[in-house]
Formats: C-alpha cells, sequence, structure tokens
C-alpha cells in the first residue's frame, strides 16, 4: 500500500469519527426516515412531485454454476432472481444533499427526514447496499452548515465507486438518470447537475457531449452539503441493487454513438477488441505479453482506453465484434456494443462477481468468463483482493475464442 493511500484512509477514518463523535449543528442530522418518495409526494402540502418512468418488474438472470461454486466468502451470491422497484424522478422543494461519507449518499426532506429509496449507503464489506437505517448520516453529529443553491439542482450521484470516480459507476449509475429525467419532462428546468468531482474529466466530457454547459456542473467537493431551492433526484437505477434494466443501454448508444461519428472522422479500431490494464495501478494481467500475443493470432488489437477520449471509446466498442479483457470499469464500454457482440472475460479468483455476466445479459452479448486458478486467491478481504492481479490461463482463452467466435477461429485454424 502506498503512503498515499495510506494516508487517505486515515484521514477518512479520522474524519468518521469526528464526524460521530463531535458535536455541531447536529440539528441538520435527520430525525427519522421516510421510506417512499411516492408516499411523501401524496401528503398535501408537501409540495414534492413525482413521475414514475417505468413499473417495477421482475428480473431474471441465469447465473452459472461456477459463480457460486467459486463465489468469495465475503461476497453476497448473485441473484438470479430481483424485484425491481419502479423507476421515477422525484422533485423535492427545499432539499437537502449529505455528502460527508463517500460511501453514501443521503437526500433530506425540508422537514428533515431521512428519504429511504433516493439514499444510498453500502456495507464496507460485502459491498452491497445497505438499508436506509444503517446510513451514516443518522450517525453523524458535526455537521457544516449547507451550501444554499438557488434555482433547480439535479443529483447525478449514486455513492458507492462513483464517489471515488470510478468510471463504471459513472457509465452504469449515474449518466442513466439523465434519460430518467428526460422522460420526466423536466431537462428544460434543471439549473445545475451535481456531480462528484469537476477534476474527474470524464465526467465533465460526457455531460458537455449533451449540450450541458460547463457553468452548470457543480461538484460535490464544494458542495458536500446543499439545500436546492429545488431538488431533483431520481431512484437507483440498479433499483434492486444488481440487475441493470434494459433502458440503461439504450440510452447511452442514443445518446453517445451519434457523438462517434459527428465532425472529424475517429481513428479506425479492430473490431477484435483486448482491454489491457496496463494504464490500471492495480489488477493488472501478469502473463500479458503472451496473452496479446496469442490474441494476436485471431486479429485482435490492444488499447488502453486512458488514451482514448469518450467519442472514441464509443466508436471502438460500437464497432467491436468481441472484446476480451480483465474485470474493471473499461469493461463498462459494453454499453456501446451491437447486440450479439461476444465479451471474454478475464476474472481474478477472489473477484468472481457477476457484473458484467448480468449486463452483457440486458444487452444481448454472449458472456464467456474465464476465471484463474484458485491458488491465486488470497482470502484475505474484499478491499484487498479486489485488487490482486491475475494470470491467465492461455489453453483456457484458446478454448473461449473458439466459442465466442467461432467462425474467426476456423480462418485461423
Amino acid at each position: 500500500m502506498s503512503a498515499h493511500t495510506l494516508l487517505s484512509r486515515v484521514q477518512r477514518r479520522a474524519g468518521q469519527v469526528a464526524r460521530e463523535l463531535l458535536p455541531h449543528n447536529v440539528h441538520y442530522r435527520p430525525t427519522g426516515i421516510q421510506a417512499s418518495s411516492k408516499a411523501l409526494a401524496d401528503q398535501p402540502g408537501s409540495g414534492a412531485s413525482y413521475a414514475e418512468v417505468y413499473e417495477p418488474y421482475v428480473s431474471e438472470l441465469r447465473v452459472p454454476e461456477v459463480f457460486d461454486v467459486l463465489r468469495p466468502c465475503y461476497y453476497t451470491p448473485v441473484p438470479t432472481r430481483e424485484q425491481v422497484p419502479a423507476a421515477f424522478v422525484l422533485s423535492l422543494p427545499g432539499g437537502r444533499i449529505n455528502v460527508d461519507n463517500r460511501s453514501s449518499l443521503a437526500v433530506i426532506t425540508a422537514d428533515n427526514q431521512l428519504l429511504a429509496d433516493v439514499s444510498l449507503q453500502f456495507s464496507p464489506t460485502t459491498y452491497g447496499m445497505a438499508p436506509a437505517s444503517q446510513n451514516p448520516v443518522l450517525r453523524q453529529r458535526y455537521f457544516q452548515p449547507p451550501v444554499r443553491v438557488p434555482g433547480t439542482v439535479c443529483s447525478l450521484l449514486s455513492g458507492g465507486g462513483a464517489a471515488i470516480g470510478n468510471y463504471y459507476h459513472w457509465l452504469l449509475d449515474s449518466l442513466p438518470r439523465l434519460h430518467l429525467v428526460q422522460e420526466a419532462g423536466l431537462w428544460d428546468s434543471i439549473d445545475y447537475f451535481l456531480i462528484y468531482d469537476r477534476r474527474h474529466q470524464f465526467a465533465v466530457d460526457s455531460l458537455l457531449e449533451l449540450g450541458i454547459r460547463d457553468e452548470q456542473i457543480i461538484d460535490v467537493q464544494q458542495h458536500t452539503h446543499l439545500v436546492a431551492e429545488q431538488l431533483v433526484v431520481t431512484s437507483p437505477v440498479r433499483g434492486g441493487g444488481h440487475h441493470a434494466p434494459p433502458w440503461v443501454g439504450q440510452f447511452m448508444q442514443q445518446a453517445y454513438l451519434p457523438l462517434a461519428t459527428r465532425g472529424r472522422q475517429p481513428r479506425q479500431f479492430s473490431p477484435f477488441v483486448y482491454v489491457s490494464r496496463r494504464d490500471a495501478a492495480f489488477r493488472r494481467v501478469r502473463n500479458e505479453a503472451e496473452v496479446e500475443a496469442l490474441l494476436a493470432q485471431y486479429g485482435f488489437e490492444s488499447y488502453a482506453l486512458s488514451e482514448l477520449s469518450l467519442r472514441e471509446k464509443a466508436a471502438l466498442f460500437a464497432g467491436a465484434r468481441t472484446v476480451v479483457g480483465p474485470v474493471g470499469a473499461g469493461l463498462a464500454n459494453i454499453l456501446f456494443c451491437a447486440p450479439g457482440t461476444s465479451l471474454v472475460e478475464f476474472l481474478p479468483r477472489n473477484l468472481v462477481v457477476g457484473d458484467y455476466l448480468d449486463l452483457t445479459t440486458r444487452l444481448q452479448m454472449p458472456h464467456y468468463p474465464l476465471i484463474s486458478r484458485a491458488d491465486e486467491a488470497s482470502g484475505q478481504k474484499a478491499s484487498a483482493d479486489r485488487q490482486d492481479d491475475l494470470t491467465v490461463d492461455l489453453a483456457a482463452l484458446r478454448q473461449a475464442l473458439h466459442q465466442a467466435m467461432p467462425q474467426r477461429t476456423l480462418q485461423t485454424a
């Protein structure tokens, strides 16, 4: 662990302890929990406005047995069936947002109630969603006065990984909220869009591409505690916590694929894409040179996605026929892939998670997981094992390629 990482963790922990022990502006702490945005809007005099965009439904997912057999003990099983609640947008006069804890998000009503179905909190041990009663804001005692923002603020905050600049959560859990706002007819009423950090250039660029002006983008770094004249929030994109709705991919492609070919033609890319993590600090492929040499026999080219613009990423994945790479945020770009594009995903033995199993199902993409050897699992805890590097079994990779791209393998045989 680097000295910078260690210092950051110590500072976060110290801040958490201070917020829970030192009393300051305690009257900002919620005095109760309001379970339902719809119920709030139905209350006479609340001033809240609720718009349901999609009805609730039951989502199904076929989970291969290997995901349960090899799943580390600290992860919950990938659900094969999930009750997905309604997708909605809520306008909340005098609504507050508190984001003192980067793993949580507290949306608070004008009468000081934590609004459960638009707030968010994660378990630090399982990386799963926790109930509203565990939101840290309910234990918090130290509050900075909220920054008052005139006009209408739309929150794109989604908690968890998005709070630390994770590209995956931004594409999957934050940006699609704009679709709900559009469908609710509120887009033109928004004065400001709230994100986590303007230093995340990919987040700013993705909003500018949609015609949002730079001065409309505000962030949590300056607004850790915010009260808006009118606050617009949406239900979580993955309402049940795991299964992505089909409309996410549809929105992302409709919104961004036209940009990929607008103006100057983007560079030419191979339809056979290997997503390298050579530009990442962790979860890299130890034998990447051998992997790339094998993939080259089938026409693959290697790409480090940090070197590409958003438009180039959209063009790369839109033109892909087969994508190969280790689990990580970069694979979220399969949101731009056409149905039928296959994904060969490298999974470390200690990170057998179903995120891309689920997403490929919604995008109608064949999915071929390649799980590393058992002896590579350190068996420590989620926060450490998520960062372990992996070694790819070349024979298993060749077999997966024969399944994922049979016509191509016939040509190269």
